[in-house]
Order: C-alpha cells, then sequence, then structure tokens
C-alpha cells in the first residue's frame, strides 16, 4: 500500500481517537493521550520508508530540538489563553515556535545531553503550568468539531513527510512535533470550553512528554544499528513504560 494512503488512513483515526477520549475521560487525561508520539511515529516511519534509516535518525534528533518549542507553545497558551482570543494567540505562539526552531538548527551536539536537557525542560514547564478545576458541566462540542480535527492533522502530516525530500533531515524532524495535534486539541478546547479546560488539557499533554522524548531519543540512538521493527517496537516500549510512570507521579 502506498504510504500517502496509509497516511490518510491512520491520521484521521488517531485525532478521533484522542478526541473521543477527551470526551470520555476528561480533558487532562485526554491531553495525556495527545501527548503520545501518534504523529512524531507514522512520521518517523514513513520518512525511514520513503527516505532512509539514517535520514529517520537525524529527524529524531531535529525533532527533540524542536519538542523545545512544543512544550513552550503548551505552555504560553495556557498562560494567555484567559487573556487573549485564540487567533492571534496562535500566531504568537507560532512565532515563538518559528523563531526557537530556526535557532534550533544549529545544535550539533550530543543527543544525550539533548536528551537530558528536554526531560528537565519539560518538567520545569508541568511544574509552573496553571491548574484549574474541573467544571461542573461541559457543553457537547458541534458536529463538525471531529472531521475538522481529523482533516487539519492528516493535512498536516501529509505535507510533512512529503516535502521530506527537500527540506532535509534536519528541518524534517524540528517539524516533527510541531504542535499541530496540540493546536487542534487547544484551540477547539479554548473555543468550546474557555481558557482553564484549554489549561487542563495542554497540561495533559505535557505530562506524557516524557514518554515523546524517550521515543525520539530510542529511535534517534537505534535506528542506524538495527532493523526498523526493532528500533521502533523498542521506542514505544520505552515510551510507553515512561508514560505510564509520569501518570502515576506527575500530579
Amino acid at each position: 500500500m502506498n504510504t500517502l494512503v496509509l497516511k490518510l488512513i491512520l491520521m484521521p483515526s488517531l485525532i478521533a481517537g484522542v478526541t473521543l477520549a477527551a470526551r470520555r475521560w476528561g480533558n487532562v487525561i485526554g491531553g495525556w493521550l495527545g501527548g503520545f508520539p501518534w504523529v512524531a511515529g507514522p512520521i518517523s516511519i514513513f520518512l525511514a520508508l520513503e527516505q532512509s534509516k539514517d535520514f529517520a535518525a537525524k529527524s529524531a534528533m531535529g525533532s527533540l530540538v524542536g519538542c523545545f518549542s512544543t512544550y513552550a507553545f503548551a505552555w504560553l497558551y495556557a498562560k494567555l489563553a484567559p487573556r487573549l482570543h485564540w487567533f492571534p494567540l496562535l500566531m504568537l505562539c507560532y512565532a515563538m515556535i518559528f523563531g526557537s526552531l530556526y535557532i534550533g538548527q544549529f545544535y550539533s551536539g550530543s543527543i544525550h545531553l539533548l536528551f537530558i536537557t528536554l526531560l528537565l525542560f519539560i518538567l520545569l514547564v508541568y511544574k509552573l503550568f496553571p491548574r484549574p478545576e474541573v467544571p461542573a458541566h461541559i457543553a457537547a462540542p458541534p458536529r463538525f468539531d471531529l472531521p475538522l480535527r481529523m482533516i487539519v492533522a492528516t493535512t498536516f502530516v501529509a505535507v510533512i513527510t512529503q516535502v521530506a525530500s527537500w527540506t532535509g533531515p534536519v528541518w524534517s524532524g524540528l517539524l516533527t512535533p510541531f504542535p499541530i495535534m496540540t493546536t487542534c486539541l487547544a484551540v477547539f478546547t479554548h473555543i468550546q470550553q474557555g481558557p482553564a479546560q484549554c489549561a487542563r488539557i495542554l497540561r495533559g499533554m505535557v505530562n506524557s512528554g516524557m514518554g515523546y522524548a524517550t521515543f525520539l531519543y530510542a529511535v534517534g540512538l537505534l535506528l542506524p544499528h538495527t532493523s526498523m521493527l526493532v528500533a521502533y517496537s523498542a521506542a514505544m516500549a520505552c515510551s510507553s513504560i515512561a508514560n505510564i510512570l509520569t501518570l502515576k507521579y506527575l500530579k
């Protein structure tokens, strides 16, 4: 099956699943599930299949760099959501992201140092996050909500992987953690449920950041030296363990 067809089948299913989980178990759990490498994983696999394993491994390191701006985005959006309309706030956050990504493209240090620094950064962001109370009632979303989320997320993943041949591994990696699923969750929640619940879902997403970073780190380390099956299976196993631990201990 063509990888583009796989993208168009897989991504709507993922965003739909996360959205429905948030409606069933609450925004913190929904955000936590949304922080898994649902997007980064498929993009990395597609890059390995369409470009090469070395290309995907280098992109994983770039993705670790890009994660700093992703979690900074979550904190900044949650912090300013009570005072700004969603559109200018989103543009401000995106400007911050692209500025930091431009700087991040010049990083050429150790992946080990990068991983440890990212974990500490995620922990700091999580501790600084606002913690609003659970609301007594949440209004039902409009009918177009879920299809629109699915279309937006799928389009972004298809574009990133299709242009990888001319962006190169560094920018393909930097753009992989671009918060498209986070944007969908944050903006739709901000509009429909208000800034407090937007903060809750974003805090849940940061909670699973440790697992996300672990996945990328494992891919970057293992992919050049093992098969794709071993590398991605080990990365997902390590990511799942990290996410289970953070869900238990990060409150």
